[in-house]
């Protein structure tokens, strides 16, 4: 059903409340969400939680079968980003979340093994690294992390677009650890995508540009 799979991307970070759910999916209506998570619950792929901490709440949260289907998810998208325009229409809803769980599929090492906190627009994310793997996590860490960068979404994707941008202190950049580090860390999660050759490229040809 349409909406199922970006729903399960949403909980890929972890557990969520169905009103952060919806948030986090522009043009979803409450009335069709409440649908969707219904019959993820009923086919094993999602299942209901209580936290007890930050604060008591109700949560959704992806099942062992859901975790498995959050990994063809995350695939899917990493298909899908040659094919997106290197600069999105103005119309079209961009998360820094969404490109940060696409760059952390493309991570191949490199990285001290550890926790890495952003706070992208005050939603506090986390790159957990492990080997050769990075995973994005919802919230703090729950040790200290290796570094600790709070930014805005515009200058997250300045950031990526040109992680040189780091090397130097930036008005509404903060950061707690190594420059150099956070610095690591965007060069080891590029976002690149494809845009059309329209005037000297052939049919199928295509430049690289990150967004």
């Amino acid at each position: 059903q349409r909406w199922s799979m970006l729903v399960v991307r949403e909980l890929t970070p972890g557990p969520r409340r169905f009103t952060d759910i919806h948030e986090g999916l522009p043009g979803l209506a409450t009335d069709v969400l409440a649908a969707r998570l219904r019959e993820l619950v009923q086919a094993g792929v999602v299942e209901h939680r209580t936290m007890r901490s930050p604060v008591p709440a109700k949560v959704y949260a992806l099942t062992e079968s859901g975790e498995a289907l959050s990994v063809i998810a995350l695939r899917l998208a990493d298909w899908g980003r040659p094919l997106l325009p290197g600069r999105p229409a103005e119309s079209t809803a961009v998360r820094a979340r969404w490109a940060l769980q696409t760059m952390a599929l493309s991570y191949g090492g490199g990285l001290g093994d550890g926790d890495y906190e952003l706070v992208v627009d005050d939603e506090e994310l986390t790159v957990r690294i492990a080997q050769d793997h990075a995973a994005v996590r919802y919230g703090p860490s729950a040790t200290a992390p290796i570094v600790r960068v709070s930014l805005s979404s515009k200058q997250f994707f300045t950031a990526v677009h040109d992680t040189r941008w780091l090397t130097r202190p930036r008005r509404g950049v903060e950061i707690v650890g190594e420059r150099d580090i956070v610095v690591a860390l965007f060069d080891a999660l590029p976002l690149d995508v494809s845009t059309p050759v329209a005037a000297h490229g052939g049919p199928g040809e295509s430049s690289k540009a990150r967004l």
